[in-house]
């Protein structure tokens, strides 16, 4: 992906973003030339408040083993290409209104738009069981805290 590419997906990203979060998508590619040609290494980190809260490739869904480089992964002795952030971003932002919130990809950063999605309201994204990264957006998003038994409290002002 050219950078002028991503830099209009993170405006569209930013765009239906909530207000209230302090959140950033950061995408990194390393291109690697090898004997035969040249490689790009894809590395994406979504930040809350500067924390590193997701990364790819280490909180992917997918198993990841040495031809990640190649954008691929051996999995029951056959190849499958991998799904990386950006493509589930694209999918995602190119998707009706109506079907945001039955959004699943294998990269597994669908959790994560639709926590920060200002279209999906409290209502429907309380039903979601959220990984700890949509856990901490959740909880910044509509100012909760959790009590001691693990379960959120009214809502709070801070």
């Amino acid at each position: 992906m050219e950078k002028h590419h991503w830099y209009k997906l993170k405006k569209r990203l930013k765009d239906i973003m909530a207000p209230n979060l302090n959140i950033s998508f950061n995408y990194s590619p390393l291109r690697k030339k090898t004997n035969r040609s040249e490689i790009t290494l894809r590395f994406f980190q979504v930040k809350l408040d500067d924390e590193i809260i997701w990364q790819f490739p280490e909180d992917t869904n997918q198993v990841i083993d040495e031809n990640f480089i190649y954008g691929q992964s051996k999995f029951d002795n056959q190849y499958i290409n991998l799904e990386f952030p950006i493509q589930s971003i694209i999918a995602y932002l190119n998707l009706p209104k109506e079907k945001l919130f039955n959004y699943e990809d294998k990269a597994g950063i669908a959790e994560i738009l639709k926590v920060c999605d200002k279209r999906i309201g409290y209502n429907r994204l309380k039903t979601l069981e959220l990984s700890q990264a949509g856990t901490k957006i959740f909880a910044k998003r509509f100012n909760r805290k959790k009590d001691l038994k693990g379960r959120y409290n009214e809502r709070t002002t801070l």
